[in-house]
């Protein structure tokens, strides 16, 4: 499997380390995501930038981890669902909200709803939301900006979504609480 380092502060390279250092220091390990891109310092730089560029948005950090989670649920990373499940539950995103999120069910927050819909229907429909989608979006009291920091928030998914993907990254022991299996039927493998 080309992808299937998952790098040290020791073994890393030079341009990786203070990424994962910064890990290391914040969390008390490095999760097995930013220990596969640190193979590419370029793209574990671009990946932790963007992840902590959403810290400038108007959105609060459980809102921050309800987009990362409605993304990983859409592109269907078992990894992702898992961390982002555990986040949100640290930064005080509620159960039901994360749950509903999992299980494709409704968010009964009407702004929480909102974040999770339109990230999810960004990804499904490859950018091209329609304009009610949009208006659902800004009705629901979001702003213009906002639009834009959720595409923010599906970009830097997609990059660490993907390499989960490819990598077929290995669970950190830390999120095997929150394990998530998309329904069979949705699985699509690539050839």
């Amino acid at each position: 499997m080309p992808l299937s380092t998952l790098h040290t502060l020791e073994t890393a390279p030079e341009g990786s380390r203070d990424v994962l250092q910064a890990y290391q220091d914040r969390f008390g390990f490095v999760p097995n995501i930013v220990a596969l891109l640190a193979d590419s310092p370029a793209a574990l730089n671009g990946y932790a930038t963007s992840y902590n560029l959403l810290d400038e948005s108007d959105f609060t950090p459980p809102e921050q981890q309800l987009i990362f989670l409605a993304v990983s649920v859409a592109n269907k990373c078992t990894y992702c669902v898992a961390a982002h499940s555990m986040a949100g539950k640290m930064v005080g995103l509620d159960d039901q909200t994360i749950n509903a999120v999992r299980d494709g069910t409704t968010v009964l927050d009407s702004k929480n709803a909102a974040i999770a819909d339109f990230a999810t229907k960004i990804v499904n429909a490859r950018g091209f939301v329609s304009p009610d989608a949009i208006n659902d979006f800004l009705a629901a009291g979001h702003t213009q900006a906002q639009i834009l920091d959720v595409l923010l928030g599906v970009s830097t998914k997609t990059i660490s979504n993907y390499a989960n993907h490819i990598a077929d990254t290995p669970l950190d022991e830390a999120f095997a609480p929150m394990a998530w299996t998309p329904p069979a039927e949705n699985i699509r493998k690539a050839s």
